[in-house]
């Protein structure tokens, strides 16, 4: 359990700690940022397809998704332990029956204790060839918005229990990527019909709230029709789910990956044989395209830079919204990209790079990668020598989002790829899961004190 007065202290930030942190975020100095391994991590439900860190809960969904294990830790940032550690950190707790019950455990028969720890399971029949990574969201109040359904849907599901609270249906092909805009109002949906679905999202409203003022009308009278009506929209209107209220198209093949955001009001979106679309949320018609940009992963940032990895060609590149070239850079051919986020102020991004396993990444070949990589460096050598982004993997990469340059690198050991990253909301911590069943939190030590030095100044 945490020490009380630490809970105390560390849930009641106030604006001036809020601004303070602000201005340490890790991409400030990340020269100072060190990495702290979360103890008994075969507890924490890793490897992770997705991970988000709030103020106070760490929720990880693993890669077995969309029949994903899920678990909620506890967790307070910038608040020292006393053993050394710049966090408190408590792992969740593994609820009795989870991962399917009696039945399940009958069948599995003994196993160990990193097995027995079992976090509830969501209850979904997959379909295979779609990334887990591609298929989660996490909402701002840590619900989590599943695809990859069999029955072509996308699910709604509860992190304290792995509970499917909600179940849309619109695609005629099953949901290949997901993406949520960054306070959670709107949600898109790739699939393998071509199409992007534009949804609204809803917080959940208390569940004795009631608009419909009941009236004593007769059977079959135009009240009572108009009721019935009334009672559809709203019940409609309680959903998490709304709509879809647009249905975006322009592409030509299955949807790989698509992000969406509020401020901006666009959608971005890409397929491997389609360009890079850009489409609007009020009108959902399309008002740009990236002629002849291919790429297997898009990222938007909150300042409008739109960054797009291709896998084949190993190219990292970023555009404004008026699908103007801002910069462009190369990996090299035996890596490859597994994770892309931007900062909060939306000026830079975090990559995670991996070497490429058994010649594949992300399901891409490497024997038709190594000829499209070279083919265009032989091409590029000339102008574009030094922006080739080789460093050893694993490893992530601070990058300035309009040079595409690489201000820092936080190397990982051997073997321990980078399935999944976050960044808490203040950009003071960098949450990484490992391909080896770690999780690792990279963060500046001194900050932890400062903030607590402040609070107390504060009267906390």
């Amino acid at each position: 359990m945490f020490p009380k007065h630490l809970i105390m202290s560390a849930c009641n930030y106030d604006d001036n700690v809020y601004i303070s942190l602000h201005v340490k975020t890790i991409f400030r100095n990340p020269k100072v940022v060190k990495p702290y391994v979360v103890p008994s991590p075969e507890y924490c439900n890793l490897p992770a397809a997705a991970i988000q860190a709030s103020s106070d809960m760490i929720v990880v969904v693993d890669s077995n998704a969309p029949a994903a294990h899920v678990a909620q830790h506890k967790w307070q940032p910038n608040t020292p332990d006393g053993h050394g550690t710049p966090f408190l950190f408590q792992r969740g707790k593994a609820a009795s029956g989870s991962g399917g019950g009696p039945l399940r455990r009958m069948f599995k028969g003994p196993t160990g204790t990193g097995e027995e720890w079992q976090y509830p399971q969501a209850l979904a029949f997959g379909v295979s060839g779609i990334r887990s990574q591609a298929i989660i969201s996490i909402t701002c109040d840590q619900e989590i918005i599943t695809g990859g359904h069999a029955d072509n849907s996308i699910k709604v599901i509860s992190s304290d229990g792995a509970v499917t609270l909600e179940t849309a249906h619109a695609h005629c092909a099953p949901v290949t990527c997901v993406g949520l805009s960054s306070d959670s109002n709107y949600l898109v949906s790739g699939s393998r019909d071509t199409t992007i679905l534009l949804w609204r999202f809803h917080k959940e409203l208390p569940s004795n709230s009631s608009f419909i003022s009941e009236s004593s009308t007769g059977p079959g009278t135009p009240s009572s029709r108009n009721n019935s009506s009334s009672h559809l929209i709203e019940k409609n209107r309680r959903r998490r789910i709304e709509g879809p209220i647009q249905v975006l198209q322009g592409h030509q093949s299955e949807i790989l990956s698509c992000c969406v955001s509020s401020d901006l009001g666009i959608v971005v979106s890409c397929s491997e044989t389609s360009d890079v679309l850009f489409h609007s949320i009020r009108t959902g018609r399309l008002f740009r395209r990236l002629d002849g940009v291919v790429a297997h992963s898009v990222c938007l940032s909150s300042e409008g830079v739109i960054m797009t990895w291709n896998e084949l060609q190993h190219t990292l590149s970023t555009f404004t919204l008026n699908g103007v070239l801002i910069a462009k850079t190369e990996l090299s051919i035996s890596t490859s990209i597994s994770c892309m986020e931007t900062s909060h102020d939306g000026r830079n991004a975090l990559i995670g790079i991996n070497p490429l396993q058994n010649g594949r990444a992300n399901g891409g070949n490497l024997q038709s990668s190594k000829e499209t990589a070279i083919d265009i460096r032989s091409e590029s050598e000339e102008t574009h020598e030094s922006n080739i982004i080789n460093v050893p993997t694993p490893a992530i990469c601070f990058l300035d989002l309009h040079t595409l340059e690489v201000f820092h690198v936080l190397k990982l050991k051997e073997g321990q790829d980078i399935t999944a990253l976050a960044l808490n909301k203040d950009n003071t911590n960098l949450l990484v899961s490992t391909s080896d069943k770690n999780l690792i939190i990279f963060t500046d030590p001194t900050l932890s004190l400062k903030v607590v030095d402040q609070m107390l100044k504060l009267g906390w």
